[in-house]
């Protein structure tokens, strides 16, 4: 039976961070992903009603386009008409689009466990809108909201329409194909482990794995949602990368502790929680940088996974081979041949050693 998934980097316990004492008035209310599952809750289960303000606006419009209506001519009567259809049809779509924007961000929806970190600024957006705090304007006679968060950025005025925003929302929901193919290659790799028979080379070829992995994988998926979604068991990359960073144990990431200083802000040899979040930034900024440690990551995954579901004698047998190839090459480095073991052993006769009969 195949083991479930699990990391070359191990659970690491996060120390508790002091927290920054600040004046109560720049304190500003922080959305967490529970917040956010919470208000897409709350409005997938409303029932869709107009509100009392809303209402008794639109008694006072129709009151007034009432008498309008009873003097106008046969066109300013049809106009009218017309008027009060496009209300209707605007106040009902810009209801039903609140509760389209919450099915796509629900918690079963594929905007992932943390959809705070997948739309960053846009979590305040569209949170906003769902809620019905930010009221739909039209531009050209399409509808959209006006998003705080890229005004006088992106665009003039910071207008988008309703498709723009379902697709920034899309844009952001986990790579399920590149999910499917780590665990693809996981399977494939575990299940050939688990069919080596004693005395077969059950050596975990990385190198090919991991070129394997880059260029199926990495090179053609969505390396933000690799880093930052749960593409195998519990784990995240990027949460796994601030961690092993924080408490020096980077190289189980792929990361030399030359490259860590040199990423490092405060170039003082000293890596605090704030510059693990720093490093941990700068590297999912840079896409070259980010797809080799991706590959590396999964690969790694692949590998204990990989001797996870070797025959318990083939393993051990690997790990005796693996053992004496580091004895080798430990010996070759210190320029002395390995004592041969009939040289083990032995007593000193007459000042001369000499060795046992006895095989060792």
């Amino acid at each position: 039976m195949q083991e479930e998934y699990t990391s070359q980097v191990e659970e690491y316990t996060e120390e508790i961070e002091p927290q920054v004492v600040r004046p109560v008035e720049e304190i500003q209310p922080q959305i967490t992903d529970e917040s956010f599952f919470q208000t897409m809750k709350n409005e997938l289960n409303r029932d869709v009603k107009f509100s009392e303000e809303e209402m008794a606006a639109l008694r006072e419009k129709f009151e007034n386009e009432k008498i309008e209506y009873a003097n106008g001519d046969k066109n300013t009567q049809a106009k009218l008409e017309a008027g009060v259809v496009q209300t209707g049809e605007r106040m009902f779509n810009a209801e039903e689009f609140r509760k389209s924007l919450a099915s796509l961000c629900d918690h079963e929806s594929g905007i992932g466990h943390s959809p705070t970190e997948k739309l960053a600024n846009y979590t305040n957006d569209v949170v906003s809108i769902v809620n019905g705090e930010n009221e739909v304007v039209y531009k050209d006679n399409m509808p959209g909201f006006k998003l705080p968060s890229i005004m006088g950025s992106e665009s003039s005025d910071g207008w988008k329409s309703f498709n723009e925003i379902e697709d920034l929302v899309k844009d952001r929901y986990v790579d399920e194909t590149s999910k499917s193919s780590v665990k693809t290659l996981i399977d494939d790799s575990s299940r050939q482990a688990g069919n080596i028979q004693l005395g077969e080379d059950a050596t975990f070829n990385f190198q090919k794995e991991y070129n394997n992995m880059l260029e199926k994988v990495i090179e053609t998926g969505d390396i933000k949602s690799l880093a930052t979604d749960k593409i195998f068991g519990n784990r995240v990359f990027q949460d796994d990368l601030m961690k092993s960073i924080k408490i020096g144990k980077y190289t189980d990431m792929g990361l030399t502790e030359a490259q860590v200083m040199e990423l490092d802000p405060t170039k003082d040899g000293k890596i605090s929680h704030e510059d693990a979040v720093e490093i941990t930034s700068r590297i999912l900024r840079d896409d070259d940088m980010l797809k080799n440690y991706l590959a590396d990551y999964y690969t790694k995954a692949m590998e204990q996974n990989y001797y996870n579901n070797l025959n318990p004698d083939v393993r051990k047998a690997q790990q005796t081979k693996v053992n004496k190839s580091q004895e080798t090459q430990e010996s070759a480095t210190s320029g002395k041949k390995p004592t041969p073991s009939w040289l083990k052993g032995g007593t000193i006769i007459d000042g001369k050693f000499v060795p046992s009969t006895k095989q060792v």
